[in-house]
């Protein structure tokens, strides 16, 4: 009955080491949401300012003012960030909207944006989400906190007399002591965690954004940097040995991916023949972009990336991927998108039934791949893409997508004309020898191979985008009559003297 008369006083001593702790329980919770900051890499200019907000307010008595700016002000200082670093170029992108055939790759808007910048600002904005127990205790404890100091303000204004001459006890060194230190030491731990992880990954420009740790440096180590997005393209090889022969970052990869924090890994234009044992410690890699690496086979393993989110696999002519792990999906419900692209060899794809979450699916270039994997569990599938799959004789059941919004087929479909939408011509263009790749003209199929009502519907709410012309020498520079492109050459011999 005392304790609570004393908590309830306006004026004693133990209301005021009680507030006096929760000052030093609201440090602890906005330690840890800099910590997470600091674990998530950000940039560098929000860092110090989440670092001078806290310090202040480990050194003044205005905690509200404080929670006003960790908790409202500093969201907003990130999506700022983000707003006044990201730069796209709008007309490119108009242009390729108009030039390039609906379902084209090059009709997606991050063909153009700068993956570097993308990533940081990926990184920067995922910081503002809840995604674990620690992201969530954090969060809700410092709005605690300021809904318990915003009720307290409005009993001020209700009892204007019951103001306090004083926040915190009087004469309290050891209390002021310890805040003076913990200041001191944030910045301190700060400082040496942005330094050292910086120096740890110096040796590794291809490392864009990684965690900023404090690192015991060792001399000549390659393998300390706590990277965690690693982005080295290409995009415009000068020599066409530099197409075929691109460098060999399979060490590198290996370096970057030695500490398991990896969690992006984009590569264009750069030789990984296979994926080195090293990444299988990155458990939470959530994006994975691999173009024109000669990569030809994924290990076993590859399925214990159970937190990948995004899939991006495309082969060359030279050196296609051949064949997938039967088990890849199994255990990948967090991924929602794939882009599949010159498996021109592989003719079975492994199981969907994994993929509960999926929304986008690319498939381009199986030339041998003559039926999809069921999509019994792809209730979320809202993008489909298939190009220049000349050997296919049907789709599976559309029943289970409830919210389909693209659906696009480009180049021939034995599908189409086969006798799987209903009628059989084998006159048809579609049907015939593709005058590309050469794939054997089709034969009707059995009628109990037809396709679901639920598909025949898809079919036809999609059929501008859908059962189109067949693909021909040259219509891969979608220019009408390729006089772009000749004019370029044009231009080049006349002027190629200068």
């Amino acid at each position: 009955m005392q304790l609570a008369v004393l908590l309830t006083h306006e004026e004693s001593s133990t209301r005021k080491r009680i507030k006096l702790l929760m000052k030093f329980g609201d440090l602890a919770l906005e330690t840890l949401l800099l910590y997470q900051m600091l674990e998530a890499g950000s940039p560098a200019v929000l860092i110090g300012i989440f670092t001078f907000v806290t310090a202040s307010n480990a050194l003044a008595c205005a905690a509200m003012m404080f929670d006003f700016l960790i908790i409202i002000g500093c969201p907003m200082l990130v999506v700022i960030y983000c707003l006044s670093t990201f730069t796209f170029d709008h007309v490119k992108f108009a242009i390729n909207l108009e030039v390039f055939p609906p379902g084209w790759f090059e009709q997606g808007a991050s063909v153009l944006a700068y993956a570097e910048q993308v990533g940081v600002i990926y990184e920067s904005l995922k910081s503002l989400r809840i995604m674990t127990a620690l992201n969530f205790f954090t969060r809700i404890g410092v709005n605690m906190t300021l809904c318990f100091r915003l009720w307290l303000v409005v009993g001020l204004i209700k009892k204007p007399k019951k103001h306090r001459s004083s926040v915190y006890p009087k004469r309290h060194r050891l209390g002021a002591a310890l805040l003076v230190a913990y200041a001191a030491m944030l910045i301190i731990c700060v400082e040496e965690s942005v330094r050292t992880s910086s120096l740890a990954c110096q040796p590794h420009p291809e490392c864009v954004v990684n965690a900023r740790r404090w690192t015991v440096l060792e001399a000549g180590s390659l393998t300390q940097c706590p990277c965690l997005m690693l982005i080295d393209r290409d995009l415009a090889p000068k020599t066409y040995a530099e197409w075929e022969n691109p460098m060999n970052v399979t060490e590198k990869v290996a370096q970057l991916a030695a500490k398991g924090e990896l969690q992006t890994l984009q590569l264009t234009n750069r030789y990984l023949g296979t994926l080195p044992e090293e990444l299988r410690r990155c458990k939470n890699l959530r994006h994975l972009s691999s173009e024109y690496t000669h990569t030809q086979t994924f290990p076993a393993w590859i399925g214990e990336f159970t937190k990948l989110e995004f899939l991006h696999v495309e082969s060359k002519l030279t050196s296609p991927m051949v064949v997938l792990p039967d088990d890849m999906f199994d255990d990948m419900s967090a991924l929602t998108f794939i882009h599949f692209a010159l498996f021109i060899p592989v003719a079975k794809l492994p199981s969907f039934d994994g993929l509960a979450n999926l929304k986008s699916l690319t498939l381009a270039v199986f030339l041998l791949l003559e039926e999809l994997p069921a999509f019994d569990k792809l209730h979320n599938l809202e993008r489909i893409v298939l190009a220049s799959m000349p050997a296919l004789n049907g789709l599976p059941d559309f029943a289970p997508i409830s919210d389909l919004k693209s659906f696009a087929v480009s180049d021939r479909g034995a599908w189409c004309c086969n006798g799987f939408l209903g009628d059989c011509d084998l006159t048809d263009g579609k049907c015939g020898v593709h005058p590309m790749w050469g794939t054997p003209a089709a034969t009707c199929v059995a009628s109990d191979r037809a396709a679901t009502p639920t598909t025949l519907a898809a079919v036809k709410t999609f059929s501008a985008t859908t059962c189109g012309p067949v693909l021909r020498p040259g219509d891969l520079y979608p220019f009408h009559g390729h006089h772009l492109h000749d004019k370029c050459i044009s231009d080049r011999d006349e002027t190629g003297a200068n």
